[in-house]
């Protein structure tokens, strides 16, 4: 016989229980599940040099792909070398599109694709480059207000959901033109930045309150801090991003300092720990490092479930609200499938829908629905006893005596029931 205190003390266990499974239901249905599609894409999507009926076609695909992987958002690179992708006066259209710029606009037909599909179009800017070898500098006014004027010519002219920056910022060690720059400190750079940044936010916010401005900048904060992204600010005061994406691109089976390190972990930590500000917080993963040879990490080489673990923790925490896939084209390339498919079985969820009763010889049709969808509809059925109901391949249910039965649709790992009454 259980102990009345003993008794109590397992309820509040449980309820706690059925709280956080509540609490974790309600944080994956919004966190963000983004992923980006760089410049370099544009080409494999079917996306360069297109008349514009082959654009279209082309472009529903992609984000008809985006969404039955089930993501909700796009950071999609319009602006990657002082360019544009949209019919502009002061940008040259982006070479990368197209040898030549065509006669429909292809930022309009982007986002009305992605909104098609229901996904949250970001436009994503490289802020200072110009070429692979060459950057506006920073310190000059000219240099924000051209890229304030990219901006606004975006967010004036489309129905954009957000303005997204990358980790370009200063010229690290090795660019060509690292040694321009080199004199400066770090507080002058990050000075120069935080103005640029803090422009770039005002104008967003002034356009309209409910227009993001985030920034997903490299996972090493060092690094960070180095080329004048002042993270820890970003993430502290108010007025820089709505959103950061900080680039944690480890396996927890990293070689450093002559040791394998669970770098994934300690960097995830790193960055919530600078999060004072509870700035919404959506971690980028590397899912192109899927199979990757990797003498410095080579937890990618030694699992295929690196990026689902990486979700899995992403969400035990609720001051990270989601998470990026670097990139589109990882989700199809061959050597990225085994991450996928786990992936895809980790975010996973099966519901049944369907009448909850019916009368004994009677029949009734269930319905499951498999998310995300690239995963397929198909389910396999079970009954919990044949006696009282059975249950078809196809989800049709046959009463065959008074009683309750439970109903199970699986997919995978998961699985969803109903409890049938029949009458």
């Amino acid at each position: 016989m259980i102990k009345r205190k003993n008794f109590y003390s397992f309820m509040m266990f449980l309820a706690a229980v059925l709280l956080w499974m509540v609490n974790a239901e309600a944080a994956e249905a919004k966190e963000t599940r983004a992923v980006w599609v760089s410049f370099y894409e544009y080409e494999g999507a079917g996306l360069k040099n297109k008349p514009e009926s082959t654009f279209r076609q082309n472009a529903d695909k992609m984000f008809r792909n985006i969404r039955d992987n089930g993501c909700n958002t796009v950071y999609f690179h319009v602006r990657a070398f002082d360019d544009a992708i949209w019919k502009s006066d002061n940008f040259d259209f982006s070479t990368y599109m197209g040898d030549a710029e065509p006669d429909y606009d292809p930022l309009a037909i982007l986002v009305e694709t992605a909104h098609k599909y229901k996904l949250s179009f970001h436009a994503w800017m490289n802020p200072y480059r110009i070429t692979q070898k060459k950057i506006y500098n920073p310190a000059e006014e000219s240099t924000n207000s051209r890229i304030l004027l990219a901006v606004r010519e975006v967010i004036d002219g489309y129905p954009v959901d957000g303005i997204h920056f990358d980790d370009y910022f200063y010229p690290s060690r090795g660019h060509k033109q690292y040694s321009k720059y080199s004199s400066l400190s770090q507080k002058k750079k990050k000075g120069y930045v935080n103005q640029m940044v803090q422009s770039v936010y005002n104008t967003v916010k002034q356009k309209s309150p409910n227009l993001l401005f985030g920034i997903s900048p490299a996972g090493n904060v060092d690094n960070c801090e180095a080329i004048g992204a002042d993270v820890k600010t970003w993430l502290s005061v108010p007025g820089y991003v709505d959103y950061i994406v900080p680039q944690i691109y480890w396996s927890n089976a990293y070689m450093l300092g002559g040791k394998f390190t669970k770098l994934f972990d300690q960097r995830l930590k790193q960055w919530r720990g600078l999060n004072t500000a509870k700035v919404p917080m959506y971690i980028g993963l590397g899912l192109y490092r899927g199979g990757m040879r990797d003498s410095s990490d080579i937890g990618w080489k030694r699992s295929s479930k690196v990026v689902a673990s990486e979700i899995s923790k992403t969400r035990k925490y609720a001051d990270v609200s989601g998470y990026s896939l670097y990139s589109y084209e990882s989700l199809y390339k061959k050597s990225c499938r085994n991450e996928v498919k786990n992936m895809l079985a980790r975010i996973s969820t099966v519901k049944i829908s369907g009448g909850k009763s019916l009368k004994k010889g009677q029949s009734l049709r269930l319905k499951a629905s498999v998310w995300p969808l690239r995963l397929g509809q198909s389910v396999t059925w079970r009954s919990s006893s044949k006696r009282i109901a059975t249950v078809s391949k196809s989800g049709l249910v046959k009463a065959k005596k008074r009683g309750t039965v439970k109903i199970y649709a699986k997919k995978g790992s998961r699985k969803a029931s109903i409890r049938i009454q029949v009458k």
